[in-house]
Parts: C-alpha cells; structure tokens; sequence
C-alpha cells in the first residue's frame, strides 16, 4: 500500500466514511510525505560521506515525488489559495514571501536532484553536487514545514471566515 493509500485508510472512520479533516490540518499532514522523503535524502547524504552505494533508482523516485506531490500539488495549493489571502489580510506577509521564495529554490533543488541522481550513483564528482542539492533541500524544507505547521496554517483559520474555511475544506 502507497503511503497516500495508507493515510487515506486512515481518514475513514468506523463506518468507513471519509473522516471531515480541516484545510490545515489536511496540509500537515501532507508534510508527512515531506519528512519521510527528507529521511531517505538524510541515509543517501549519510551514504555518500561514508562512500558507500546508494540505489539511484530511490532518489531519482523520491525527486519525482517530491515534484509531483509536494511541488506541484500541495505547493501549489498554498500558492493559491493560502499566499494570496494572507497578503490580503495583511499578515505574515514577510513570512508568506519567504515560504515562496523557499518553493521556488526547492523546485531548482529537485531539478539538480533528478539531474545527479544517476550519474552519481558512480561518479565522485556528480556525488559531491548531489549531496550538496540534497543537503540545501533538507536544510531549508526541515525549517520551513516546521514554521507552516506551528505559525502559518494555525494563523489561517483567523485570517478567513468559518464559511470560507470550510469551503476550502472541500476544495483541499
């Protein structure tokens, strides 16, 4: 079972109906996916100091991953329906800039990722500049879903209507 199938699993409750879940708490727990992706990321980064093998089929898959659920999925949402209405509300501006400015330097660190991943399974040289994109990207993704999950999606729910929440709710 994949790891969306096993928390979906999860969201059901004893009747096996879909467990109502909040825009924030929906998003947090999408982080689930991040971190565990950052520990596969940490053990090749850990591989490559000690300059042992690691299967570049896992960081290649991780990388689509990344991109395909994180970036272009749960990023996006934030992006569109999170940023903006923040920015309108006047609040966390500063923050909000920065987690967007990080959205963008992730995605640069995904493409190098997926353009290493291969040939430094073999090489000393593509290994040392895919350890470091994975180092940036463990570095800066740890700080930043932490500062979403206790400071960003909490602020939401203050920010916007019971209404407009719930709607969101659906749309997530």
């Amino acid at each position: 079972m994949s790891i969306l199938g096993a928390q979906q699993e999860l969201d059901k409750d004893e009747k096996g109906k879909e467990e109502e879940v909040s825009p924030a708490e929906d998003l947090m727990r999408e982080h689930g996916v991040l971190k565990r992706i950052l520990l596969i990321y940490r053990e090749v980064m850990n591989r490559i100091d000690s300059e042992r093998d690691f299967p570049p089929d896992v960081v290649m898959s991780s990388a689509k991953l990344i991109r395909s659920f994180v970036e272009d999925y749960h990023e996006k949402l934030k992006e569109d329906y999170l940023f903006p209405r923040f920015k309108r509300a006047n609040k966390l501006v500063d923050l909000v800039n920065v987690l967007y400015t990080q959205h963008q330097k992730g995605r640069a660190l995904t493409d190098s990722t997926m353009q290493l991943a291969t040939a430094a399974a073999k090489d000393s040289g593509p290994r040392a500049k895919l350890r470091h994109a994975l180092y940036q990207f463990v570095r800066m993704y740890e700080p930043h879903e932490a500062r979403e999950d206790t400071v960003l999606f909490p602020a939401f729910r203050r920010i916007v209507s019971k209404n407009e929440y719930d709607s969101l709710g659906e749309e997530f």
